[in-house]
């Protein structure tokens, strides 16, 4: 019997075939592609990778335009440019197929592995994917895979291939057809191309952002006073504040002030608490992210990928989870001791070591594929990681030992002092027990105000009170790591998936900015333009519907195809209303990107939008997308030669640069492009290049060149 194990990518595939193996793999290549080849349990096995999705959705026939719902999986090189590679890999499961009797797949146990699991089955190895069994793991150590060898899956799961495929599907729905409905009103309108794009979620996410711009936009500052009191205690200054933070009205800071400045000033009552700070919970994704932003400002995106990195040397556990809970089964003590063998967690594995029973503190949020981030044991090689491997690595590190730590123990104490009636507090805290912050504390931050004594009744030697005029501020931008958190708060988007939607803003031009984003006049306009004209197009709550749809595919209490035809439904309504307002939506997105084109960069963007003459839109759209050529110098003044165009009729000419000063023009070929060739001819006139419909020739710009009229003709 020959088994055939599929793995998702290169080094993966190494991994497994290094922990089943009985002794050392046989590594091969085929058609260029390492596969492994060895003795398990009396079988013969083949690990052979896929690199990733090796199949996607493409139009089942070349169409232009849209709606367009007829999509078939083909091979990713033929539906992506750059993607030649994955031909090989194709060729080699498909070829190793054909040896085989029996078939594992050993993707990452979620959506996306499950479905480069089941299309590499289906087209690649032409198996019936049910055919198949599943190796199920959450790490890459020797010990998780071969626990997963000895518990094959009878199938893979059907549950998360089909929300897999319904979602890679809709995706494609949403994406290509709106996007092509946004290019062509454009079109429509103005007769140039200019791709824009939106999809199912990238739409709603956007929108949200938007929002958050005119919130900051429409802010309008409230003045508002603060009272503060400047005391000194052996030999120290401090300052308390006025019990209330804020005073809206002036005339009432003010007398708050007179009468407290008489006095007499002394502690009222002292309040002392204790709070229990327990450990934070492990890492699930999203936690990771923002932590790791906060840190070190890395990109949700950016952490992701460093975390999978980690993943596929078996450092930590698989990252895509929504999990604050670690596995029951796991054995703590082992890769406690295992991380003791690092000089820079000895001293706290130690003193967990030292406890005996070794119980992790738990957040709430579960996922059923894997549990939290944790680190797996294996100890990475001096020198083997990079800078920000390392500080992932570390972040994981501590944040499961502190975990398991006992919790840290603060001190707040509130000084209340009475000053003419009016009250004062003065704060301080401390830690009096670290706990967890031992392991932790680099990456939290704890004000420690350390008070002297003070008793009840102590009169207070005041030397100063004052008002503070200030002003409200408005809400915030969103870092990359609010936006994540945001999308989760909505319910929209995966764990997996968040970030690259942000990503995709960025890469669109809709929003910039990495610590604090700020959307561009494109994204607000094209946000503008569908919330007026087609809403649902960034409808949140249509698209957290659909969300919950695909999780009840995954515990197949819905068909996919059901949620396929809900949803190809709902986006031919869509589109029928963006057909019927297509020119609108165009000339609305063409008139506000010129504006801004062509407008002070530093003017805020006006509501409202001037209606333009025939004229003067003919006008804006041939001035649009037009790069200034210089195809040579002025004979006359040394001035460059430029192209330009006539505003009453739109036609080209070649015009010098010192205009009105300099009169120099010659006439130009209405079609064709035009090509600098850095040579002259009649009484310097510039010889420039026409290419046209395939063709290329070169002309004098001088009219009565012999060479330009044989050109000509």
């Amino acid at each position: 019997m020959v088994t055939l194990i599929i793995a998702e990518k290169p080094n993966v595939a190494r991994k497994i075939a290094y922990a089943l193996a009985e002794g050392k793999p046989v590594r091969k290549t085929l058609n260029g592609v390492s596969y492994y080849e060895f003795n398990r349990d009396g079988k013969r096995v083949i690990v052979a990778p896929a690199v990733g999705h090796l199949f996607t959705l493409a139009p089942k026939t070349k169409v232009y335009g849209y709606p367009i719902f007829e999509v078939e999986w083909v091979p990713v090189y033929v539906a992506e440019k750059g993607k030649s590679y994955a031909r090989d890999y194709v060729k080699t499961l498909r070829e190793l197929a054909k040896r085989a009797d029996e078939f594992i797949v050993a993707c990452d146990y979620d959506t996306e592995g499950e479905v480069i699991g089941y299309t590499a089955l289906k087209y690649a190895c032409g198996v019936d994917p049910s055919k198949a069994k599943r190796m199920k793991f959450s790490a890459l150590t020797r010990k998780d895979l071969l626990r997963a060898w000895y518990n094959l899956e009878p199938t893979i799961n059907f549950g998360m291939a089909d929300a897999g495929i319904a979602r890679h599907v809709l995706d494609w729905y949403w994406g290509v057809n709106l996007s092509r409905a946004l290019t062509q009103s454009i079109k429509r309108a103005s007769g140039k191309w200019m791709v824009l794009s939106t999809g199912r979620v990238q739409g709603p996410t956007l929108r949200f952002l938007v929002e958050r711009e005119r919130e900051i936009a429409n802010f309008k500052p409230t003045p508002y006073w603060v009272i503060k009191m400047l005391l000194e205690k052996s030999g120290e200054q401090y300052t308390a504040v006025y019990e209330k933070e804020r005073i809206f009205d002036e005339n009432e800071a003010k007398i708050i002030v007179e009468e407290a400045r008489k006095g007499p000033a002394f502690v009222e009552r002292i309040d002392v608490k204790q709070q229990r700070r327990n450990p934070p919970y492990p890492f699930d994704l999203g936690t990771l992210q923002r932590e790791a932003y906060s840190a070190f400002g890395y990109s949700p995106k950016k952490t992701l990928e460093i975390a999978q990195k980690l993943y596929e040397r078996a450092l930590l556990s698989y990252p895509r989870t929504s999990s604050q809970k670690l596995p029951k089964n796991l054995n703590f003590k082992t890769i406690i001791q295992n991380l003791a063998k690092l000089p820079e967690y000895k001293p706290f594995a130690h003193e967990l070591l030292g406890k005996g029973y070794l119980k992790p503190v738990e957040g709430s949020k579960d996922d059923p594929a894997h549990p939290a981030i944790y680190p797996t044991g294996e100890i990475p090689k001096s020198g083997d990681l990079t800078k920000d491997e390392r500080n992932i690595y570390d972040l994981v590190v501590r944040r499961f030992l502190a975990a398991f730590a006992d919790p840290a123990l603060r001190e707040i104490m509130k000084i209340i002092i009475n000053s003419g009636g009016h009250h004062f507090i003065l704060s301080g805290a401390r830690t009096l027990k670290e706990g967890w912050l031992k392991v932790y504390g680099k990456y939290v931050k704890f004000d420690e105000m350390i008070l002297p004594k003070f008793r009840e009744g102590e009169p207070i030697n005041v030397i100063q009170i004052k008002r503070e005029k200030k002003k409200t501020k408005p809400p915030a931008r969103y870092s990359p790591a609010a936006v994540i958190k945001k999308m989760e708060d909505l319910g929209i988007g995966t764990k997996a998936t968040r970030a690259q939607i942000l990503e995709t803003l960025y890469a669109r031009g809709y929003i910039e900015g990495k610590r604090k984003i700020k959307v561009t006049p494109l994204g607000m306009n094209v946000v503008e333009a569908l919330e007026k004209n087609v809403p649902d197009i960034v409808s949140v709550q249509l698209t957290k519907g659909f969300e919950e749809k695909m999780e009840e595919i995954m515990k197949r209490k819905l068909s996919r195809e059901k949620v396929i035809d809900e949803s190809k439904e709902q986006l031919m309504k869509i589109l029928k209303e963006f057909r019927a307002r297509e020119e609108e939506i165009g000339r609305e997105l063409v008139k506000r990107l010129i504006e801004d084109r062509n407008g002070d960069k530093n003017t805020k963007k006006k509501k409202a939008v001037k209606e333009l003459s025939e004229e003067e839109e003919r006008e804006i759209k041939q001035e649009a997308d037009r790069k200034v050529i210089v195809v040579g110098k002025c004979p006359k003044c040394g001035g460059d030669l430029v192209v330009r165009y006539n505003r009453r009729t739109g036609k080209r000419f070649i015009g010098c640069s010192n205009w009105p000063k300099c009169n120099v023009t010659y006439p130009l070929l209405q079609r064709g492009q035009i090509i600098p060739t850095n040579r002259t001819c009649c009484d310097g006139a510039p010889v420039v290049k026409i290419r046209e419909k395939g063709r290329e020739y070169e002309i004098c710009l001088d009219m009565d060149c012999k060479e330009w009229k044989k050109g000509r003709k």
